[in-house]
């Protein structure tokens, strides 16, 4: 039986960064739902590099704290309460919840990719303001059209991984036939390690994997990675002479290892959080590559820039 809105607590427990170094776990409000929104149990979520970011340095980013705000969009719950006007899953249904709100047309983007809307919102994000709260919290109120009902099987826990498991998914995607091809990915955090993941499953020849430590590599290899190399063998990674390269750090550094390691005409795409000042068209033309730009964390599930082919006689 779905629960009233005379049964649901006032407050709930929430985590609150609160600016670079302030994270407080506290009693929050909890509102009434609209007529669309459903309340969830989270039981449930995974630390996302931003919310690292939110905590240790009060910004992801440009994305810039400006007042205090509930971190949290990687999570996974039951519904405790169906949304009012019927949509979304009945209570009790188990959760994960896409956390993109699109929104704006100034400038204009393309149709049928409202990720990459300029107005686009998204759980536990200053890149607007006022900010949006998370949902690392007991309960969380959220709108029905962002719950995905979850297979019979599959555990909360490992639920909680759906958001960033998609953003790898449609980066591999992203990047065309992979069956048979040699891959290099730069970077083996979570991210790159679930991309190392959907390559195996994707039917990649050979996956190299390439970080600063040694633990993620182990963790890439135990996914399907078929060598590993450390970031500072410049000289092995521009030996990978890969056909697609996946750049997963979001730092200046792993794009070079990453075009580095790239053939003539391969494919390279982005999947870290970019904060780049420095220019890479050169290195681009002069290998003929296609280039394409990954937004994993102010987007949906389809995360990716346009792709456009840069001509080897360009």
């Amino acid at each position: 039986m779905s629960t009233t809105s005379a049964d649901l607590p006032t407050e709930t427990l929430g985590v609150v960064a609160h600016g670079a170094g302030d994270l407080r776990v506290e009693s929050v409000p909890l509102r009434r739902p609209a007529a669309s929104e459903a309340v969830v149990e989270i039981a449930y979520g995974g630390v996302c590099g931003s919310d690292l970011h939110y905590w240790t340095h009060g910004a992801a980013g440009e994305s810039i704290l400006r007042a205090p705000m509930l971190l949290g969009h990687e999570v996974a719950g039951t519904v405790l309460r169906q949304a009012d006007d019927g949509t979304g899953p009945a209570a009790g249904t188990r959760v994960t919840v896409h956390p993109a709100t699109p929104g704006g047309n100034v400038p204009r983007y393309p149709a049928g990719r409202p990720n990459l809307s300029p107005g686009c919102t998204y759980l536990g994000s200053a890149a607007q303001f006022p900010h949006t709260d998370g949902a690392f919290t007991r309960y969380a109120v959220l709108p029905a059209r962002m719950l995905r009902a979850l297979p019979d099987g599959l555990p909360l826990r490992t639920a909680a991984v759906a958001e960033p498991a998609a953003v790898a998914w449609h980066a591999v995607a992203r990047a065309g036939d992979i069956a048979g091809a040699s891959a290099l990915v730069v970077g083996s955090g979570p991210i790159g390690a679930l991309v190392v993941s959907v390559l195996r499953l994707a039917g990649a020849d050979a996956i190299t994997a390439v970080d600063v430590h040694d633990y993620p590599l182990t963790i890439a290899r135990q996914l399907g990675a078929t060598a590993t190399l450390k970031a500072d063998a410049t000289d092995a990674i521009a030996a990978v002479d890969a056909d697609i390269v996946f750049e997963c750090t979001g730092n200046r550094h792993g794009l070079e290892s990453a075009i580095r390691g790239a053939t003539r005409g391969a494919r390279v795409r982005r999947a870290g959080v970019a904060a780049l000042a420095f220019t890479v068209a050169s290195a681009v033309l002069s290998t003929g590559m296609q280039a394409g730009t990954a937004r994993t964390r102010e987007a949906r599930p389809d995360k990716t820039e346009p792709v456009k082919e840069v001509p080897k006689n360009a």
